[in-house]
């Protein structure tokens, strides 16, 4: 279904996708295993959407999670996540035991190995694999591939390329703060990674 401009906000968005599919309420709640209370409040306005609920809707109403990421606020017009501070959000409701702490101890410690030749190989092997099964474009396959470029050609400061590792490392790991396999919702503290590291590097 195309969004079209009456459908101004993720409430209007939901009605449309939701009489297109001729479905009830009921039904809705049964597929996607949410509350049909939640589901009414968030029709109403009275109860904010969010990323699980948009995922879960996405798979049955037949629509991209971009889109309703995007009518929900989550995402401006150039689907790039608006600010850092939306992004920790956003992790955390993909999955509440989410800390920027974690996080950054965990991209702390792949700074120690980065440089290295073992961390350098992991880079080397993996990160064309990993960058195709993402499966989109977008900002932060973008990012990605110009940390890879300047990392791989050595073009920056020593700590800049230690940061662009470490962000690479944790890109690769399948297993971080926020498992890849929650997709598309595991790549929420990637993208926050790259933009701290990128953030960090122009310090």
């Amino acid at each position: 279904m195309d969004i079209n401009k009456d459908n101004s906000n993720i409430e209007n968005l939901l009605r449309s996708l939701i009489k297109e599919k001729n479905l009830s309420i009921r039904e809705l709640s049964r597929r996607t295993a949410i509350d049909t209370a939640i589901i009414s409040k968030i029709l109403n306005g009275k109860r904010k959407v969010t990323v699980n609920h948009l995922k879960k809707f996405s798979e049955v109403l037949d629509v991209s999670h971009e889109e309703l990421m995007r009518a929900a606020g989550f995402l401006d017009q150039t689907e790039t996540l608006q600010t850092e501070h939306h992004l920790e959000a956003l992790c955390k409701q993909a999955d509440p035991s989410f800390t920027t702490e974690r996080m950054l101890n965990q991209l702390a410690a792949y700074e120690e190995i980065s440089l290295t030749d073992g961390g350098k190989q992991i880079i080397e092997n993996e990160f064309n694999d990993k960058i195709s099964s993402v499966g989109s474009a977008g900002k932060l396959v973008n990012d990605l591939k110009h940390m890879f470029y300047k990392y791989q050609s050595g073009i920056g400061t020593k700590r800049e390329l230690i940061l662009f590792g470490a962000a690479l490392l944790y890109f690769i790991n399948p297993i971080d703060v926020l498992p890849d396999y929650i997709f598309p919702f595991g790549y929420l503290d990637d993208t926050l990674v790259v933009h701290t590291a990128m953030m960090n590097s122009s310090k």
